[in-house]
């Protein structure tokens, strides 16, 4: 992976993630494409109904209704491998007028609360992770306890490797987006002496906001703290119809912490 991702965005989106110095992490069931979600779900299920017999059939069961009512704690924010992409441009970054923030992989890395990794688009290998994520269920012998605790504990660590095989995977119809996804998987816990949910391992509180009529969550990601050798942005590139006077940017990136900004410009011709 390079060390570079570009986050493609409008105008407003711009100066509100430079000034807060903030990202947000929002739910894979808020995703542009709500498809994305079943994705890789179609293809387990598919996986388990082929090798489902009489004989391991409650194992198998008892599986898939852990697996079906454990909604997936997964939140992600969305990049490209491509600095100027003309889908990119139309799709997220308001036709063209706005422009692509370089993020710098490597200061990431160093928040092990958060995963990036390139999306996945390749079926063939999509299956290959889903029979490797599998294979201890498989593996497990058909006499067991299936009401047990423990099979149930064994089945969400198996049902945790199959949502963020699904966080980071899509149809390969997408590949030409070059997608890359910071990843986020907190644990929600429902604590009913309190009335309350509790979160372990979040990188911020829950957060709210409304949304064409939908009440959509996320998380907050920070990019405040950081030396001068691990800035978290590199590079902003203009889009094909963006305004800004480069010493104007510079002068705003400056006076929020970002000096060392390289400012780049579109060659897509598109107007």
């Amino acid at each position: 992976m390079g060390n570079i991702m570009y986050h493609y965005c409008n105008v407003e989106a711009f100066k509100a993630i430079i000034q807060n110095k903030t990202l947000w992490l929002s739910s894979v069931y808020n995703l542009n494409d709500y498809k994305e979600i079943h994705w890789i779900k179609e293809k387990v299920l598919k996986k388990i109904q082929e090798i489902t017999t009489k004989n391991n059939y409650e194992k198998f069961n008892t599986f898939l209704k852990f697996y079906e009512n454990k909604q997936p704690n997964v939140y992600i924010a969305s990049f490209s491998q491509g600095e100027d992409l003309l889908s990119q441009w139309r799709a997220y970054a308001n036709d063209g007028y706005g422009v692509a923030i370089g993020f710098n992989t490597d200061y990431f890395k160093e928040n092990n609360l958060i995963k990036t990794s390139k999306v996945l688009y390749d079926e063939n290998l999509q299956e290959k992770e889903i029979e490797k994520i599998l294979k201890p269920l498989f593996e497990m012998k058909d006499r067991f306890d299936f009401d047990s605790y423990e099979f149930e504990k064994f089945s969400e660590k198996i049902i945790d490797e199959i949502n963020y095989l699904s966080a980071k995977s899509k149809n390969e119809l997408f590949m030409e987006e070059q997608e890359i996804r910071l990843i986020h998987n907190p644990i929600i816990v429902e604590d009913k002496s309190t009335k309350r949910f509790i979160f372990e391992n979040n990188i911020s509180p829950m957060m709210f906001r409304a949304v064409c009529g939908n009440l959509i969550p996320y998380f907050e990601l920070k990019f405040d703290n950081f030396e001068n050798d691990n800035e978290p942005i590199l590079e902003i590139i203009k889009g094909p119809k963006n305004k800004f006077i480069d010493q104007e940017i510079r002068i705003f990136l400056a006076n929020n912490g970002f000096y060392n900004v390289k400012i780049k410009v579109s060659k897509s011709s598109y107007r």
